[in-house]
Formats: C-alpha cells, structure tokens, sequence
C-alpha cells in the first residue's frame, strides 16, 4: 500500500490539471488494478500535451516502466481523438527518476525540489500544489469535485449537432467513385480502353509521348469494373481509418501521393507500354506503413498478419495484375514510413526526392514506347471530338504523329 502523503501529493497534481487546465480523466482496462498509484488524463485540444499519466514514485512498481503498456495507452487514445498525441509522464515522490529508463518526456515532482521537463510556461500551477499541506479527504473531495465541474463544462460546450471531422480518405473515395461511374457512361458509347485514356489513365503513348505526366497521378483514381473499384476502395477505408489519425490529414495525403508516384514511375519502367489505372499501387506503400507501425509499436505481432500478406500475394499472381506497380508502391511505403518515424527528417527527405527525380528522369528519357495501339488512340481523339473538343484532338493528332514518327510506331 502507497503512502498516505505521497497518494494525497498525487491527486494534488490531477485536481490542479483537472480544476485548473481542463483534462478530464481517462479509464484504461487494467485501470483498476493501479487506481492507487497512478492517474490518466486527456484534454484533445490542449496544444502541449493531450495525454498526462501522473504516477506515485515508487521504485518496487515495474508498471511504470512498462513501456508495452504505456504504448498501448496512446496507441487507443490516438484512436479515440483521431489524431496523433503528445505524451507526458509526470511522477510524484521523492525517488529521483532516472533518464535513462524514461523514453517519454517526463516531469518529476516532490515537495522540494523539481527534475526533468520544465512546463512552468503551459502548467505553473502544478508546481505550487504539490508543496501544499491538504487533509487526505479533502484532497481527494476536491478532485471529485473538480472532475464533475469539468465535464458539465464540457457538455456545456458540445453543439447540439456535433460535426465530424472529414477525412481526406472519403474524398479520395468519393473521387475514385464519381471518376468510375463517368468511365461507365463513356463505356457504353467507346471501348473501354479509350474510356480509361480519356480520363487520365498511365499510359505511355500519352504520358511520356505527349508529356501529359499527369496522368502518372490521375490514373489511380480510375479502376476497371466494379470489383477493382470496391475492393480498393474497402482497402482505403480500412486501412485509413487508422492511419489518416496516426499520420495526420496533410502527412497522409503526402503519403498517397507519394506512393501513388512511386507506384506508377516503377509500372512504367520495368513494364511494357500498356494501360494501368487503380490506386492499389498507393494501397500498399499505406498497408506497408500501417504493418510496420503496429510492429513497431508492439501493438500487434507479425504473426497476425499472415493471412493479409499471403492473400496479396497471391492476388499478385492473377491475370491483368500490375503486380510491378504494387512493388512500387511498396518501396515508396517503405521510404515514407521511415520519413516519418525519424527525429531527424533531412536524410529521408533527401532519400525521397533522390528516388522520385531518378525515377522521373529514367522514365523521361526512355527511348522506346511499344507497342502503341493506334486505333486506341483515334478513338480518344473521337471522344474529344465527340465532347466538344475538336480544336484540341486536331492538335493531340498532329502531337501523335509526331510521336509515332519518334518511338517507331
């Protein structure tokens, strides 16, 4: 059992972060078995710190260096705020606390003196409390006091109709879905080749040939048939659910396009010249990120994800798979995750733009685009005739010429 004096210092320490800066307390599964010795905070807007464990200093209790657990913790509180979480371990007692088995930042306190991260600037108060003499049950009257106070201010605050954040991940669906249901339309009047090029599809005639290197971007928002798109799309959703919180909204959408890059410049090099939609290339470098953060924050086992690798392995072994395609995207999950997981980012920022500009100026001086599928390509030339555009498939001719001329076509 914990000492009377330091327990009542504890919660000293959570009715000021309580009382006086708004965090609510958090119960975690095994909660109970250490209600004596420690306490969990949240506030989701507070600009320092949005997860606060303050703990009873007590060098016989191994769970306050079981970094497993504590993982585990931010991993289910990134969850439940979307986003991704500042930690601070604050310890109360007169043991010194030791750098060397805190990887947090941390604050250590006693009624003396105290050691480790100075947040005087955000929480003054916490410093003033901790020397003031208070009877246990009042203490611990005070906190329950400032715990209901707290949360009928922040039911006080909630709207009557609370909006959702968006997620970047639903607009990509939404784009994916309104680009599909057009490539249908275009499809009942063309072939579906010419649909697909209409719209932005890989493909080398048009994206080296012409220089429309857009489409190495475009092209994964068209998929080819109904079960392409609803099964990306599946996967997207999934796998952002988790990930769009942990990276944030701008990393992750970095992130895609990154992989979606990455992804097509590979399809284009080592493959021959042929029509590649989807985003399932970008698909994996996110399932690769996703895979390597839980194992690294021992949240899940590989062992776990076997079936999942096993069944995109052999989904790579089908027909008409751009399997070449998914390895990019691959490598670029992989450079992407370690863009993101290390302290110091220039090394890995340079390693992504070495990769994408060698990757560009490879594919851009290609020599050779074959075979070329010339009656594809006068079909396009028709829908933009067809559509309105009569000036512009005039040009995009003389352009394809030019281009049959170059690459022998």
């Amino acid at each position: 059992m914990s000492d009377k004096h330091q327990y009542v210092k504890m919660h000293q320490v959570g009715t000021v972060m309580v009382g006086e800066y708004g965090y609510q307390q958090q119960l975690i599964k095994d909660y109970l078995d250490f209600i004596e010795v420690e306490l969990w905070l949240t506030k989701s807007d507070d600009p320092h710190y949005q997860l606060i464990r303050v703990t009873l200093r007590d060098d016989n209790e191994d769970y306050i260096e079981d970094k497993d657990r504590i993982e585990k913790v931010i991993f289910a509180t990134e969850k439940l705020f979307r986003k991704k979480i500042s930690f601070l371990d604050i310890h109360v007692g007169n043991h010194p606390y030791s750098d060397l088995i805190e990887p947090y930042e941390h604050l250590s306190l006693s009624t003396d003196t105290s050691q480790g991260k100075d947040v005087s600037e955000y929480y003054p108060k916490i410093y003033q409390s901790i020397k003031e003499d208070v009877d246990v049950n009042m203490e611990m009257r005070r906190y329950i006091e400032a715990l209901k106070k707290n949360a009928k201010a922040q039911d006080r605050k909630k709207p009557l109709f609370q909006r959702r954040s968006f997620r970047v991940s639903y607009i990509l669906i939404a784009i994916c879905t309104i680009v599909y249901l057009i490539s249908v339309f275009l499809s009942s009047r063309y072939s579906k080749s010419a649909s697909y090029i209409f719209l932005g599809a890989d493909y080398g005639t048009f994206t080296l040939g012409l220089k429309q290197f857009w489409r190495l971007f475009t092209c994964a928002f068209i998929h080819g048939g109904f079960l392409h798109l609803a099964s990306n799309m599946y996967s997207l959703y999934i796998i952002s659910s988790y990930l769009e919180n942990r990276l944030g909204k701008k990393n992750y959408l970095l992130t895609v396009f990154v992989c979606i890059l990455s992804s097509s410049l590979t399809q284009d090099i080592l493959s021959e010249n042929t029509i590649t939609v989807g985003i399932s290339g970008a698909i994996y470098g996110l399932l690769v990120i996703l895979i390597a953060d839980l194992l690294h924050r021992k949240v899940a086992t590989l062992r776990s994800f076997y079936p999942l690798i096993f069944i995109n392995l052999l989904i790579n072994f089908m027909d008409q798979t751009a399997w070449v395609a998914h390895l990019g995207g691959l490598v670029g999950g992989f450079v992407m995750y370690f863009y993101f997981v290390q302290t110091d980012k220039r090394g890995p920022t340079g390693l992504i733009i070495v990769m994408l500009l060698c990757l560009f100026i490879k594919y851009a001086t290609m020599k050779s685009i074959s075979p070329i599928y010339t009656g594809t390509d006068i079909e396009v030339l028709k829908i933009y005739n067809d559509l309105g555009f009569r000036n512009y498939a005039l040009k995009l001719a003389e352009r394809l010429y030019d281009v049959y001329r170059t690459y022998g076509g």
